[in-house]
């Protein structure tokens, strides 16, 4: 990936920032741009000349930064230690403690070329810092740079509050998620409740049909009782006649006497039962009421979340605007992206990074003082543009930035082959070096002198025709400065051979033409000849006047 630089002013004096068109402005650039606005880090120059910056340039810049801020932290820390226990024994173990920057330095270094691609964010929604710490964020923390955003819950909506707290935007997903499954777990307890309100109904019916039985059996024992007595008052009668009593009688006592006992059993169960099922009942209503709670507080954390989906509240603004001290430059986040802020005259200014804008310099700011987007640019003072005379497109190239890069490699090799053949001629001494160079410039003249009269020559037919080149030796450089230039001097000549062969070409081109012309003019002469000769009784011309045919059959050399 690479990112286009565009030149800027900020607080008077001149600025690189980066721009980037693919997914938006990732971190690694808004912490970049941060950082080049503050004058704290820079681009190289073979950046600057190429106008484009790869994504091992910025990784490399931001890894200088961070290790220049872990030295500067741990000489900090010793020199605090060191004062704090000046004249005491000191534990070499604690002496040679890495500090909390030297500890997580390795780590961060692996962080940076990944933060290309994104970075994950669990925002809190408490003010604008509070953000769930990660060890991603430890390398804005080692770089210097602070993350913001402008998510924060107003605290006047006691209800959100009450719900929102502390709670992160992972926690609060999970919150609404949760509240889909017990959605879900309610309508299978309410119907579960319903099987149990049903078997309750059919246990209550079948006790009241017992209870109806057992009153049946009531009035019958009675009767029983009173034909017993009957029974038993004649049996006396007959015994006292002398007549015996039969088996039948004592079988029909036995059997009345058994179904009392059933019909209490049964009466019994049924109780037991019912009292169950009530309980049961009651516990899917106690399992339903707690369900249906959470599933109210997913659904303000739902409200909340789904409100204030542009990732910006009011409150969030005034929350910025306190936090943001003048002139200060942070990393907002915002809907999963990271840009600039800063604040200048008491307002809120995001640093302008789209491709778009990459030559259009009266665009560098975006005004932050609404919610929905409603907003306007600036220029680099912080200034609304005048309007452009005509709708004209910005001058300078579109080309894609890594397009770019690939372009300028090329020409970035050339300048390091170049630099590093006047850093070799720099080892020679200054008047050899002088004089190599003059002596070299002057054999290249020659040189092309002689291949253009060789060319000349050629071209006017003289193929046999030789050039001397007058070539003094003694001006010649040095076996050191001849091997430096052999390969400069490889590619004149094969520059000249290619320049000889063209020119053949060309030669030998026009030649054939004029052959062809030669062609045409004898065939015109023949048919002339051919006409004239089957035409004896034409009449003679006038002298002076020329015919049609011979007006058609003339030629112009």
């Amino acid at each position: 990936m690479a990112y286009q630089i565009k030149s800027i002013r900020y607080q008077n004096s001149p600025r690189k920032i980066l721009l980037q068109n693919i997914n938006g402005p990732c971190p690694l650039l808004a912490a970049a741009n941060a950082l080049l606005l503050r004058g704290v880090i820079t681009l190289s120059s073979e950046c600057v000349r190429n106008g484009v910056a790869s994504t091992d340039d910025v990784v490399n810049m931001l890894a200088n930064r961070a290790l220049i801020r872990s030295q500067q932290s741990s000489s900090t820390a010793s020199s605090l230690e060191k004062t704090d226990k000046e004249g005491d024994d000191k534990n070499d173990d604690e002496t040679n403690k890495p500090s909390n920057h030297e500890y997580h330095l390795n780590e961060v270094l692996s962080i940076l070329p990944t933060l290309q691609h994104g970075m994950d964010v669990n925002p809190q929604f408490t003010s604008p810092q509070s953000i769930e710490y990660t060890h991603n964020l430890a390398a804005f923390d080692l770089l210097g740079v602070e993350l913001v955003h402008g998510w924060v819950l107003d605290p006047q909506d006691l209800e959100t509050c009450a719900v929102v707290e502390m709670k992160s935007y992972n926690e609060l997903i999970e919150l609404v998620i949760g509240g889909d499954e017990r959605r879900r777990e309610v309508v299978r307890l309410e119907g579960w409740k319903v099987e149990k309100e049903d078997d309750l109904m059919r246990l209550l019916d079948g006790n009241k049909g017992s209870k109806e039985g057992n009153n049946d059996s009531e009035v019958k024992s009675k009767i029983d009782v009173v034909d017993e007595t009957k029974v038993d008052s004649k049996a006396q009668t007959e015994t006292d006649e002398g007549v015996e009593v039969t088996s039948n009688d004592a079988d029909e006592t036995e059997s009345s006497t058994s179904e009392q006992i059933n019909n209490q059993c049964q009466g019994t169960v049924s109780l037991d039962q019912q009292q169950a099922i009530e309980q049961e009942i009651a516990d899917i209503g106690l399992k339903i009421e707690h369900a249906s709670l959470q599933i109210s507080r997913a659904d303000v954390a739902n409200a909340f979340l789904t409100s204030t989906s542009h990732q910006l509240t009011y409150h969030g603004l005034e929350q910025l605007h306190a936090h943001i001290g003048e002139d200060a430059v942070h990393v907002f986040f915002r809907n999963n992206h990271f840009g600039t802020i800063t604040k200048h005259n008491g307002i809120l200014y995001l640093l302008t990074t789209d491709l778009g804008y990459a030559n259009t310099p009266e665009i560098v700011w975006e005004k932050l003082d609404s919610i929905d987007g409603n907003t306007e640019y600036v220029n680099e003072y912080f200034e609304k543009p005048n309007p452009r005379a005509e709708l004209a497109p910005a001058a300078g190239p579109t080309i894609d930035p890594a397009l770019l890069l690939a372009q300028q490699s090329q020409a970035e090799n050339d300048y390091q082959l170049a630099m590093a053949m006047s850093r070799g001629e720099a080892s020679v001494p200054a008047s050899s070096s002088q004089h190599a160079s003059n002596n070299s410039d002057e054999e290249e003249g020659k040189l092309i002198e002689a291949a253009k009269e060789m060319s000349l020559r050629t071209y006017h037919g003289e193929n046999d025709a030789t050039v001397a080149v007058d070539v003094d030796n003694s001006t010649l450089p040095s076996t050191s400065s001849s091997a430096q230039n052999s390969q400069l001097d490889s590619d004149h000549q094969m520059a000249l051979a290619f320049l000889r062969q063209e020119e053949q070409l060309n030669h030998e081109s026009e030649q054939l033409a004029r052959q062809l012309q030669a062609l045409d003019q004898q065939e015109v002469q023949r048919q002339r000849q051919r006409q004239q000769r089957n035409n004896p009784n034409r009449r003679r011309q006038q002298p002076g006047r020329p015919t049609e045919e011979t007006k058609a059959g003339c030629t112009i050399s």
